[in-house]
């Protein structure tokens, strides 16, 4: 894709492209715009495939018989335990393919959203070289072309932002990726989902440049936000008394019992509105080279524990339907 010749201060300075009406309110899928009601349960944060691991691609390349015989299968198991949506967090160049989320979701019958963005972790390997010589407003205007115009020739529009960040203080080139984030919030209304771990420090960080761009916390999700070290979760709490979306999403079986506390700490902070779970499984690693990792355990054995710990049908609801609904509907929050 070409360079666009924009400044951030023209950007700034242009009036805002209003949300369609279609569209406001609404959670864009593969398939479409739906309402948020039509999700169901959903697991905000997964990986129905990815080439994490290998070479950055865009497009990738697949051996497509063998992922979509994967992939299908347990699509179809989830929709069998009561999963209505997935939000797939592969984003471009290590495996994003919004045609294959589209065909997994008409046979599967899950609502799935694939998302624009780069993703600055994995110290910057799946950062394309163009994101390095672009400022913010460059970046911002094409994952905004995305959302108008769908990614590539599919057609097919983007649910959310994603990107990464990684350890530490925040770099410039991820500082850069979350203020190109911020912008494309101003302009399309979508979500951004960021990859930033056990890190209280970037995520303040992360929250002040969303501000600084005039965007809500509320338009911000804390990815893997349960890696926060015993004794640092108060920043989970100062997060989403700020308004963020505080992503539960290592679920497996040895992490239940630290999942289970950090929803019951969240719980007794009066934040669980705020909360999101889900598991970072996929099921076609590295383009099948590495074993999958599984993502029904929500169904199967953590929300038995919600309920044995004390939470209400209500709350149960809140976490896995009603919080993920709002956190992806197509919604301008400014600052």
């Amino acid at each position: 894709m070409p360079a666009v010749n924009i400044t951030r201060r023209a950007w700034l300075a242009a009036p805002l492209v209003t949300v369609a009406q279609s569209e406001e309110g609404r959670v864009m899928t593969v398939r479409g715009p739906v309402v948020p009601e039509a999700l169901g349960l959903m697991l905000p944060h997964e990986h129905l495939f990815s080439n994490f691991g290998e070479d950055p691609a865009e497009p990738p390349h697949y051996d497509e018989p063998a992922l979509l015989g994967a992939v299908e299968p347990y699509a179809r198991r989830l929709r069998e335990l009561g999963c209505g949506a997935v939000a797939d967090a592969t984003a471009a160049w290590f495996g994003r393919s919004p045609a294959l989320l589209r065909t997994i979701s008409e046979k599967s019958g899950l609502h799935i959203l694939t998302n624009t963005g780069y993703y600055g972790a994995a110290s910057d390997r799946y950062v394309p070289k163009h994101a390095f010589e672009e400022d913010a407003a460059r970046l911002a205007a094409r994952w905004v072309r995305e959302w108008r115009e769908g990614i590539g020739r599919t057609g097919i529009r983007p649910g959310f932002i994603k990107t990464g960040v990684d350890a530490g203080p925040l770099s410039e080139i991820d500082a850069r990726l979350v203020r190109a984030a911020a912008l494309t919030h101003r302009d399309t209304g979508l979500t951004i989902a960021v990859h930033t771990g056990g890190n209280p420090e970037s995520a303040m960080r992360q929250m002040a440049i969303l501000r600084e761009e005039g965007v809500s916390p509320e338009a911000w999700i804390w990815v893997h936000a349960n890696q926060v070290k015993r004794g640092e979760e108060e920043a989970l709490g100062r997060a989403a008394a700020a308004g963020a979306w505080i992503s539960l999403d290592g679920l497996d079986e040895t992490t239940m019992e630290r999942h289970l506390e950090l929803v019951m700490q969240m719980r007794a902070s009066g934040h669980l509105a705020r909360l999101l779970l889900s598991h970072d499984g996929n099921s076609f690693r590295a383009g099948g080279k590495r074993p999958m990792r599984p993502y029904t355990l929500l169904f199967e054995q953590f929300l038995p524990q919600l309920r044995k710990a004390g939470l209400e049908e209500n709350e149960i609801r809140r976490l896995t339907r009603d919080n993920p609904a709002r956190a992806f509907t197509v919604r301008r929050r400014g600052a």
